[in-house]
């Protein structure tokens, strides 16, 4: 009788050697990138119970939630599941339903079915970034998830309408996720990143098993901005030529988020949630310039994955981090709620409209803003009992022998949760 994991193992060091193991792809590269080469051998001799139980492996080493799980019943029961069906590609289903088992964000993507192989398609205008002054002195933005090939050019586009929007010198903003099912996190929080910065540019970051945090951050540096993930030792970073300077750093912003259902000139109906990408988004406003969130509450993936291939080119990707807020607020998988409910506040206009009730609520509390009304404003008052992100970096530095390697720019977060 075969060792499964004796064969398992074999076949993992194989990959390996094969080039399969976790990839990490940088820059402008595709969101999914190229899958490792088929190792022929190893799919001739592998059962779908070893396909499993690479699977199980992988996930043990990498999943967020692995101190919770008992992995030698986890292994036992779906190990015993995969020895009953008959083929590699029967065990994908098995795989879902261990991936669910963890966490609500992972998935396994068939071969030739990877996620964000091409960019977002030209003729949908609601996956386009829009904008416009709302009333006389409030920029609206309507910020898309983003699935492409290009993140340097989503944070351009962005950068540029917030530029102009800029110049009409408004009093607070308006910042519309209910479109917004994730995608490339750096693209997403760099587009924004103007808005939420603040002096040391730390906003949240990524909480993984254990005490190891990354920290977001948004920063100028010389005559770009610079977005990344920093654990204060190494780094990954998404480089902005030519980056928007608000003309008047620390306005409000209220952050619209629940859900949309938007009709295209074509007449097709798109809809979409406020989910993974889109929660960092939130969160990064969170203790950050003055801002509340309106609308609905999100869908509860604020979470960061890792990927990894396996030997047929299939793609997991897995949960391996929480996001967290830079007061140490982290939903978990749990929904985001919103500061203020509205209800029926469903986003029909990818263009703000004002009898939206959750953009008229939003307008209202920043209509009322001292920022807006000319009135002095009251200095903030030292809160001891928040500590900030770069505290909770500093309080559990990563140790000298931590092997996690810098995320890359393509890290995906993409439209985990939703349907």
């Amino acid at each position: 009788m075969t060792n499964v994991g004796t064969t398992a193992h074999r076949v993992a060091s194989v990959m390996l050697a094969a080039g399969v193991g976790v990839l990490t792809a940088c820059g402008d590269s595709p969101v999914a990138p190229e899958p490792p080469r088929v190792v022929r051998s190893i799919l001739d001799t592998l059962t779908p119970r070893g396909y499993v139980s690479i699977a199980v492996d992988s996930m043990r080493g990498r999943s967020v939630n692995t101190a919770r799980v008992n992995w030698t019943d986890f292994r036992s029961r779906y190990l015993a599941r995969a020895a009953a069906v008959p083929t590699l590609r029967d065990s994908y289903s098995i795989i879902s339903a261990a991936l669910r088992e963890l966490d609500p964000h992972s998935s396994i993507s068939p071969p030739n079915q990877l996620p964000g192989s091409t960019d977002a398609p030209t003729d949908r205008p609601d996956q386009r970034v829009n904008g416009r002054m709302i009333t006389p002195r409030l920029g609206y933005v309507w910020i898309p998830g983003f699935i492409g090939r290009s993140q340097s050019g989503r944070v351009d586009t962005t950068h540029t309408l917030l530029r102009e929007l800029d110049a009409n010198r408004p009093c607070g903003w308006i910042v519309d996720l209910r479109h917004n099912s994730g995608g490339f996190v750096f693209a997403l929080m760099a587009s924004v990143g103007p808005l939420w910065n603040t002096d040391n540019g730390f906003a949240g970051g990524l909480q993984y098993s254990g005490t190891y945090r990354e920290l977001w951050y948004y920063r100028d540096r010389g005559n770009n901005g610079v977005f990344g993930l920093s654990n204060l030792r190494d780094s990954a970073e998404l480089v902005v030529p030519n980056p928007f300077r608000p003309s008047r750093r620390g306005l409000p912003v209220a952050v619209l988020i629940g859900s949309s259902q938007v009709t295209l000139p074509d007449g097709r109906v798109a809809r979409s949630v406020t989910a993974s990408a889109a929660e960092a988004i939130t969160l990064a406003f969170r203790g950050g310039p003055p801002s509340r969130v309106f609308g609905l509450p999100s869908i509860g993936v604020a979470s960061g994955r890792d990927f990894f291939f396996m030997p047929d080119t299939a793609r997991v990707d897995i949960t391996d981090s929480y996001m967290f807020a830079r007061d140490g607020f982290t939903p978990g998988d749990r929904p985001i709620a919103p500061d203020q409910e509205v209800a029926g506040g469903i986003a029909r206009s990818i263009t703000g409209d004002p009898a939206d009730p959750t953009v008229a609520a939003a307008i209202t509390w920043l209509q009322a803003r001292n920022e807006c009304t000319g009135s002095t404003a009251t200095p903030p008052q030292p809160n001891a009992g928040v500590r900030t992100a770069l505290d909770l970096l500093q309080t559990a530095p990563p140790a000298a022998t931590d092997r996690r390697r810098p995320k890359g720019v393509d890290v995906v977060f993409r439209r985990g949760g939703t349907s």
